[in-house]
């Protein structure tokens, strides 16, 4: 698979459209990486065992990445794509303060 993937952008390096494809696919794929925890944490109801500190590390390291985009006047999709990350830690956040500020915890219609 990799080999294919590998000889279509050989192919395929000249044109503009691609190009842009696959930036776009390679940003939007990084600016996703939280979603996981951000259902997980929605499924349970929780953030039990997540490091706070690892998810403000996140949120600063994102804000900065997006300044620094929009500062350089990177292409579009760079400032969209670092300002998704930025809301997408900032609901995890959310989710921090929410569940651990929630008492009782109620999971599947009873109180833990």
């Amino acid at each position: 698979m990799n080999i294919s993937f590998s000889l279509i952008t050989f192919i395929c390096i000249h044109s503009t459209v691609f190009v842009e494809v696959l930036g776009f696919l390679a940003v939007f794929t990084e600016a996703c990486l939280g979603v996981p925890q951000l259902v997980k944490n929605l499924r349970q109801r929780s953030t039990e065992g997540m490091s706070v500190y690892m998810v403000l590390m996140w949120t600063a390291g994102d804000a900065f990445k997006t300044v620094y985009f929009i500062v350089r006047e990177a292409p579009l999709q760079f400032w969209l794509c670092g300002a998704l990350q930025v809301i997408i830690d900032l609901t995890i956040l959310g989710q921090v303060y929410w569940y651990r500020n929630s008492i009782p915890s109620f999971r599947y219609g009873r109180a833990d």
